[in-house]
């Protein structure tokens, strides 16, 4: 098993969406970090589309509608 990999990078890119999503969501004053709500809002539809794109790489584009294999252990 790899350390990093790219479900490692999906776990963390989900973490900046929460952080920076849920800051703008729920009022986090991000004009104090030089960013504004409707900055943030974009960061996280990158971060959305990263997630999409590296899926896309990873998998083909069909793997993006292809039943999910069984998890490894």
């Amino acid at each position: 098993m790899k350390l990093f990999n790219t479900n490692a990078l999906h776990n963390l890119i989900n973490v900046a969406i929460a952080v920076v999503a849920g800051g703008a969501l729920t009022g986090f004053d991000w004009t104090l970090f030089g960013l504004s709500d409707a900055a943030a809002l974009k960061v996280t539809g990158v971060l959305a589309l990263s997630k999409i794109v590296i899926n896309a790489w990873r998998d083909g584009p069909t793997g993006l509608i292809a039943p999910q294999p069984p998890v490894e252990k």
